[in-house]
C-alpha cells in the first residue's frame, strides 16, 4: 500500500506540474509572432499604406491599409496565430486586384509592434481599426469582417459588437478551450486558458451574413470545431467544406473565390433592397 501511495503522489505531483508549466508558459503555447518589421514596400505592395493604431495604453501598431476601388467593400482582416502581416501579401494582392480595399490589423507583438500577445490585446486593436475604417469615411456596408484560425476568435467578437455587411471565418474554432482540448485531452484546460476566444458564445449575437470555410483534414483546428461554432450562428450563413483541405493550405482550394462569390452576393443584395 505504501508503494501504491508513493507512486499515486508522484504521478499527481508530475501532472501538476505539467498543468503548471502549461499555465505559466501558455502565450509561448498559442502565440507564434515573427518579430522583424517589414513595410509594405518592401514586399513589393507600392499601393498600401502603413496606419499607426495607438490603444488606451499608448502603445502604437503598424497595420497596412490597401484602399478598395469606388464602389467596392474593404476586408478588415484578422490573421493567425503564426508570421506577421508580411506573411500576407497574397491575401493582398488576391483581393486588391478584385478591386477590394484590404486593411489587415497589425497585432501587438508582431511584425515590430510593441506590447504582448493576448486576446485582450488584439480585441483592443480590432475595434480600433473598426474604429480607423469608420473614421475615414467607409460605411458599415462597405466593411467587411474576415478571420483566419485564430484570428476567426477576434473577428467574432468585433462582429458581435459592431456593424458591417458580412462575415468570413476561415478554419474557425468554436472555442480555444474546445482546440486545447483536442490537443491536450488530459489536462485541466478549462482551468488553464487565460485567453479563451470563445466564439461559440457570440456568435448568437451576430446579425449579418456569415461564410464559414474548413477543410476536412484540419489537425490544428477540427473541421467539427468550425461546425460547433456555424451551428449556433444565425441565418443568412454558408458552411463550405473542402475535402481533403488541411488547416493552412485552404488557398490551395478554392477558398479565395468562395469568399469573392460570398461578398459579391452580399454587394447584389444591398443593391436590391437600396432598389426597394
Amino acid at each position: 500500500m505504501k508503494v501504491a501511495k508513493v507512486i499515486f503522489v508522484l504521478i499527481a505531483a508530475i501532472y501538476g506540474a505539467i498543468n503548471l508549466y502549461v499555465y505559466m508558459n501558455q502565450q509561448g503555447l498559442m502565440y507564434f509572432p515573427t518579430t522583424d518589421r517589414v513595410t509594405p514596400e518592401q514586399v513589393g505592395l507600392h499601393d498600401v499604406d502603413e496606419v499607426v493604431l495607438q490603444t488606451n495604453s499608448n502603445l502604437e501598431l503598424t497595420s497596412w491599409y490597401g484602399r478598395a476601388e469606388p464602389g467596392q467593400a474593404t476586408i478588415l482582416f484578422f490573421h493567425g496565430n503564426g508570421g506577421a502581416i508580411n506573411h500576407r501579401v497574397q491575401r493582398f494582392r488576391d483581393l486588391m486586384a478584385e478591386g477590394y480595399g484590404v486593411f489587415v490589423l497589425g497585432y501587438p507583438g508582431y511584425g515590430g509592434n510593441a506590447g504582448e500577445p493576448s486576446e485582450t490585446a488584439f480585441l483592443e486593436a480590432a475595434r480600433l481599426s473598426h474604429k480607423y475604417l469608420r473614421g475615414s469615411g467607409l460605411a458599415e456596408e462597405n466593411i467587411v469582417i474576415y478571420g483566419e484560425s485564430i484570428g476567426s476568435g477576434v473577428a467574432v467578437q468585433l462582429a458581435a459588437s459592431v456593424e458591417a455587411s458580412g462575415l468570413v471565418l476561415e478554419a474557425p474554432m468554436s472555442s480555444m478551450v474546445d482546440v486545447a482540448r483536442e490537443h491536450y485531452p488530459f489536462f485541466l484546460v478549462g482551468f488553464l486558458l487565460k485567453d479563451s476566444y470563445k466564439s461559440v458564445d457570440y456568435v448568437e449575437r451576430i446579425d449579418m451574413p456569415l461564410l464559414v470555410i474548413h477543410g476536412s483534414d484540419d489537425r490544428i483546428i477540427p473541421i467539427a470545431l468550425g461546425r460547433k461554432l456555424f451551428e449556433h450562428a444565425n441565418d443568412p450563413k454558408t458552411f463550405v467544406e473542402f475535402e481533403g483541405a488541411r488547416h493552412n493550405d485552404l488557398h490551395a482550394f478554392s477558398a479565395l473565390e468562395n469568399a469573392l462569390t460570398f461578398m459579391e452576393s452580399i454587394k447584389n443584395t444591398r443593391q436590391i433592397e437600396q432598389t426597394h
